[in-house]
């Protein structure tokens, strides 16, 4: 009987860990898009700045997402973000909004990646 209890706590355990993952996966993709969302536009002066703070929050994520995620969606949003705060800083408004469009892009693979459902659990 301890066997099946001990049995029947790892798998709660295991399952409250899939929903915790999937939540904070989401939770980190959804501020990261509303940052993105509200990032000024290159002409402005605080558009470097905004950028940089973006890539700094990326940044103290990564760790946790890359244990998570695929190593090709981690990095392609990490790759996308380091472009436009380049592009940012440089003032290339065409890399700019490329990169801004493609990161938003990639942020929707990460939030597909690992939604939580009863197929992702199979």
């Amino acid at each position: 009987m301890k066997e099946v209890l001990a049995v029947l706590i790892l798998f709660v355990l295991l399952v409250g860990f899939v929903i915790w993952n999937a939540i904070y996966i989401n939770n980190v993709a959804i501020r990261l898009s509303e940052a993105v969302d509200v990032l000024p536009e290159i002409t402005d002066p605080t558009c470097a700045g905004a950028a940089k703070t973006l890539r700094d929050e990326w940044e103290s994520y990564a760790p946790i997402v890359g244990i998570s995620v695929s190593y090709t969606i981690a990095d392609r949003v990490g790759e996308q973000i380091a472009v436009l705060a380049a592009c940012a800083a440089c003032g290339d408004p065409s890399g700019y909004a490329s990169a801004r469009a493609l990161l938003t892009d990639s942020l929707l693979d990460l939030r597909r990646a690992e939604q939580f459902s009863p197929k992702s659990l199979f």
